[in-house]
């Protein structure tokens, strides 16, 4: 403890940058490898036996990588699409909906929440009464965008037949 606290719900500030230095390890790279080398410049085996200024160094710097592996983490399950919803997704959406059927926003988040009723959940219910459909948007991942994406194009193309069976 210092000065009689706790941090964070570690012992000490110094358990608590242990702790951290491993999993930012884990998160940058996968296990502590980044770590162990880490140590071995400084000649130490351990964390524990780094002094509290080069374990806070250390810290700092762990988290900026992190940081920035995140950030890349976050590209590449966008380009792969387990992110959030993408830009094309998005548009997709709307180009179908709005502009090629017409739908009122209000017809079209009724439709996204009869595919994703759990979604429900996180929504307000002003966000529910009001049709927020940037709200919507903003917690759908890329594969619930694809989900509802198949709907829409299995609509247009039993839309399409239709039309071909009403005009011969």
């Amino acid at each position: 403890m210092e000065n009689g606290r706790t941090f964070r719900g570690f012992k000490s500030y110094r358990h608590f940058l242990n702790s951290k230095l491993h999993a930012l390890s884990c998160v940058i790279c996968g296990d502590d490898t980044l770590l162990d080398e880490n140590l071995s410049l400084a000649g130490v085996k351990s964390v524990k036996d780094l002094d509290l200024q080069d374990a806070r160094k250390l810290y700092f710097t762990f988290s900026e990588l992190a940081k920035e592996a995140s950030g890349k983490t976050n590209e590449i399950k966008s380009a792969i699409g387990l992110g959030a919803i993408t830009n094309n997704q998005r548009a997709m959406i709307i180009k179908l909906t709005r502009y090629k059927w017409n739908w009122t926003p209000e017809a079209t988040f009724s439709f996204i929440l009869g595919i994703l009723p759990e979604k429900r959940t996180k929504l307000s219910k002003w966000e529910i009464e009001n049709s927020r459909m940037a709200k919507l948007y903003s917690i759908l991942s890329a594969k619930e965008a694809d989900k509802i994406i198949k709907h829409l194009l299995q609509i247009e193309k039993r839309n399409e037949n239709d039309e071909k069976k009403g005009s011969v």
